[in-house]
């Protein structure tokens, strides 16, 4: 019957959902982990002490709280004049 066919194919359907969730789950793990490994290879390879790189790191979080200034396009600018 057709109703049975659809809800084996529905399922189907929900078992596969749910296997792309997983896989899903575990691309984005894996973006994380290479992203924190490119983080400490940066870190490691900069020449600060570790004071000093603390207050890098202080001084990059704060500045994400201020508005950041909008770019100037090209034709706002007035040409120079000479």
């Amino acid at each position: 019957m057709k109703i049975e066919r659809l809800k084996t194919d529905l399922e189907k359907a929900r078992q596969k959902a749910a296997e792309w969730q997983v896989r899903v789950k575990d691309i984005e793990r894996q973006i994380t982990e290479h992203e924190n490994m490119e983080i400490i290879q940066t870190v490691r390879n900069v020449t600060a002490s570790p004071e000093e790189l603390k207050t890098i790191l202080g001084l990059i979080q704060s500045m994400k709280g201020l508005p950041q200034e909008k770019p100037v396009k090209e034709e706002e600018t007035e040409p120079y004049e000479n």
